[in-house]
């Protein structure tokens, strides 16, 4: 081993020079051909530190990226704070103290502001149905609980509506609520079921700007984004265009809002009847229900006076949808009404108007060009929203609470002073787009969900014809079941299913919602490739296990309850371990 002496290096360095060193807080070590340290300066001594003969990667691990051409590595010694840096040519390290400009750039960290809004959801509607005594007290240990909140993590809290406030705050007690996940949101709905009232929280967050406009529009937007995912949440978003969720542990609280429903069927049919034609178009692999919310809208459309087509790729839609497009295509009154997206992109013009439904992630658009060409757009959707958003929508109804888009759409309907004609079989197909997406009501069903099913029958839809549009052939039951024999358990209550044979999409999920149906399972996965040369996974919940946050995290979204992702260049096996490590980084969060 190459060993040097003080001797063989004082050469180099004058006593002034080496005086200078130490006080600048600069170490330097040299090392030979097999990276043992054979000298060091006199800081090391000064910080009575003996490096000699020691391996310089078993004394600093981190430096093993300088040697990766990393320019500079921040390593701590002895509770310092040190930027090191690698001559290859002469095989020494430079290390200079920073531990004072790292505590100045902390300490200038932790002091930025961040800004809220913090809402109580349903709070309004809730203290006007309970008696007087009991809102009284509600509504004290309410604002008792949030200045509670706000007093210890050294925030300035102030009302500016009923339930609703805005919060100051700095970085370091913003990072405390961070690695606490905010139990706030926990304690509050805990503290409301006391009362017997269902009652959330939703946070929104701007941080990492030093312009107060800018932090009140992205807390705002923030605040925006947890009403469009159901509420009973926080959303923080950053100055680089970052966006986190926390919370939603229970599924979103059915809302529903006449007013606003009214409103927004008011401003729908303004801009249906202000258009030149009206498009109306599903996303990728288009679904029963996607095909019946684009139904009810053709015949809110042709209520205003206004020609309306269903855009359909037939490269991209589910089996079962594909033959019933065909008998709504077929009968006389449809005739021309289902057009493919590039008969419908030689037609746009600038008045055209297209309606997005069933889908709100640009990644899920059945015809990308078409979107970007028509700027008049309209998204109405049922699923939680991303921070991949479809770009400057006119008009978005996003009701992550509602069982389907069909849900939404006769909703609408039913609002609407129009005299909407739906026909017995846009009735029936958009019956079989309701029972799809509830699973023939065992899943996310409400007040409207069965609403929405009575007023469908009252247009004669034929109940058993839809459930036989939604029936398996015998074939596409042994794949379901061939997906699902190997499945194993995660845990206790989570199933997992794993397939390396190819699938269509609609086939994967079908096949969780058989999975899901095992006693004691709270939560299901199924994994196979579909016929996109990518693997598709396909998850239920029983309602104890938010299946979407977790999807999310996998790139993916949906429900609470259901929800998918796919992935591309990975394997089954691949996947299937991100998955199970998704799950129990989950887990954790709960504190499980």
């Amino acid at each position: 081993m190459l060993r040097e002496t003080d001797d063989e290096t004082q050469d180099a360095l004058s006593i002034d020079s080496k005086n200078a060193l130490i006080f600048g807080g600069i170490g330097l070590v040299r090392y030979d051909e097999n990276r043992y340290i054979t000298w060091t300066s006199d800081l090391f001594k000064a910080l009575n530190i003996n490096l000699n003969g020691v391996k310089l990667l078993e004394w600093q691990p981190q430096l093993a990226t300088l040697f990766d051409d990393e320019d500079i590595k921040l390593v701590d010694i002895r509770g310092k704070k040190y930027e090191a840096y690698l001559s290859k040519e002469t095989r020494l390290v430079f290390f200079k103290d920073v531990s004072e400009y790292v505590s100045l750039q902390q300490d200038y960290d932790d002091q930025q502001v961040c800004f809220a809004y913090v809402t109580v959801d349903n709070y309004e509607e809730t203290l006007q149905n309970i008696d007087e005594q009991t809102a009284t007290k509600l509504e004290s240990q309410s604002r008792e609980m949030l200045t509670n909140w706000a007093f210890d993590n050294g925030m300035i809290l102030r009302r500016y509506k009923s339930g609703g406030y805005i919060a100051f705050f700095n970085e370091r007690s913003y990072q405390r609520m961070l690695d606490s996940s905010f139990p706030l949101l926990e304690d509050y709905s805990n503290m409301a079921s006391e009362y017997d009232q269902v009652l959330t929280l939703s946070i929104g967050i701007g941080r990492e700007s030093r312009v107060l406009k800018e932090l009140d529009e992205m807390a705002a937007s923030a605040l925006n984004l947890t009403y469009s995912r159901g509420g009973n949440q926080v959303c923080v978003k950053s100055g680089d265009g970052s966006v986190k969720y926390f919370g939603a542990k229970t599924d979103t609280n059915e809302k529903t809002n006449k007013i606003k429903s009214r409103v927004l069927v008011q401003s729908l049919t303004g801009a249906i009847k202000r258009a030149s034609r009206v498009y109306i178009m599903g996303h990728k692999v288009t679904d029963l229900d996607s095909l019946g919310s684009a139904v009810g809208l053709v015949r809110l459309a042709q209520a205003c006076g206004k020609k309306a087509n269903i855009i359909l790729d037939y490269e991209s839609i589910e089996e079962k949808t594909k033959k019933v497009s065909s008998i709504y295509g077929e009968t006389l009154e449809n005739k021309g009404i289902i057009i493919h997206p590039n008969e419908a992109l030689e037609q746009a013009n600038r008045n055209t108007l297209l309606i997005l439904v069933d889908h709100n992630n640009p990644n899920l658009l059945l015809s990308h060009l078409l979107t970007e060409k028509i700027k008049n757009r309209v998204v109405i959707d049922h699923h939680r929203r991303t921070d991949a958003f479809i770009e400057t929508p006119m008009l978005t109804y996003l009701e992550s609470s509602a069982s389907s888009t069909v849900e939404l759409i006769m909703e609408l309907c039913d609002y609407s002073s129009l005299d909407i004609k739906i026909t017995p079989l846009d009735a029936t197909i958009m019956y079989a787009g309701l029972l799809m997406d509830t699973n023939s009501f065992k899943y996310r069903v409400g007040v409207r969900t069965f609403n929405a099913a009575a007023k469908l029958k009252e247009y004669n839809a034929n109940i058993q014809k839809a459930e036989e549009l939604l029936e398996d052939d015998y074939e596409e039951t042994k794949r379901k079941l061939q997906i699902i024999k190997d499945a194993y358990y995660f845990n206790d209550f989570i199933m997992i299913a794993k397939s390396e044979d190819e699938y269509a999409r609609p086939t994967i999920a079908k096949a969780c919602n058989m999975l899901i149906e095992t006693r004691g399972v709270q939560a299901a996965f199924t994994i196979a490739k579909d016929t996109n040369n990518t693997i598709a996974i396909s998850a239920r919940s029983m309602g104890d296990i938010n299946v979407q946050v977790i999807m999310e995290s996998m790139g993916g979204g949906g429900h609470f309850s259901m929800a998918a992702v796919q992935l591309k260049n990975m394997s089954v096996d691949e996947v299937g371990q991100y998955l199970e490590d998704k799950i129990r980084e989950y887990l954790e969060n709960r504190g499980e």
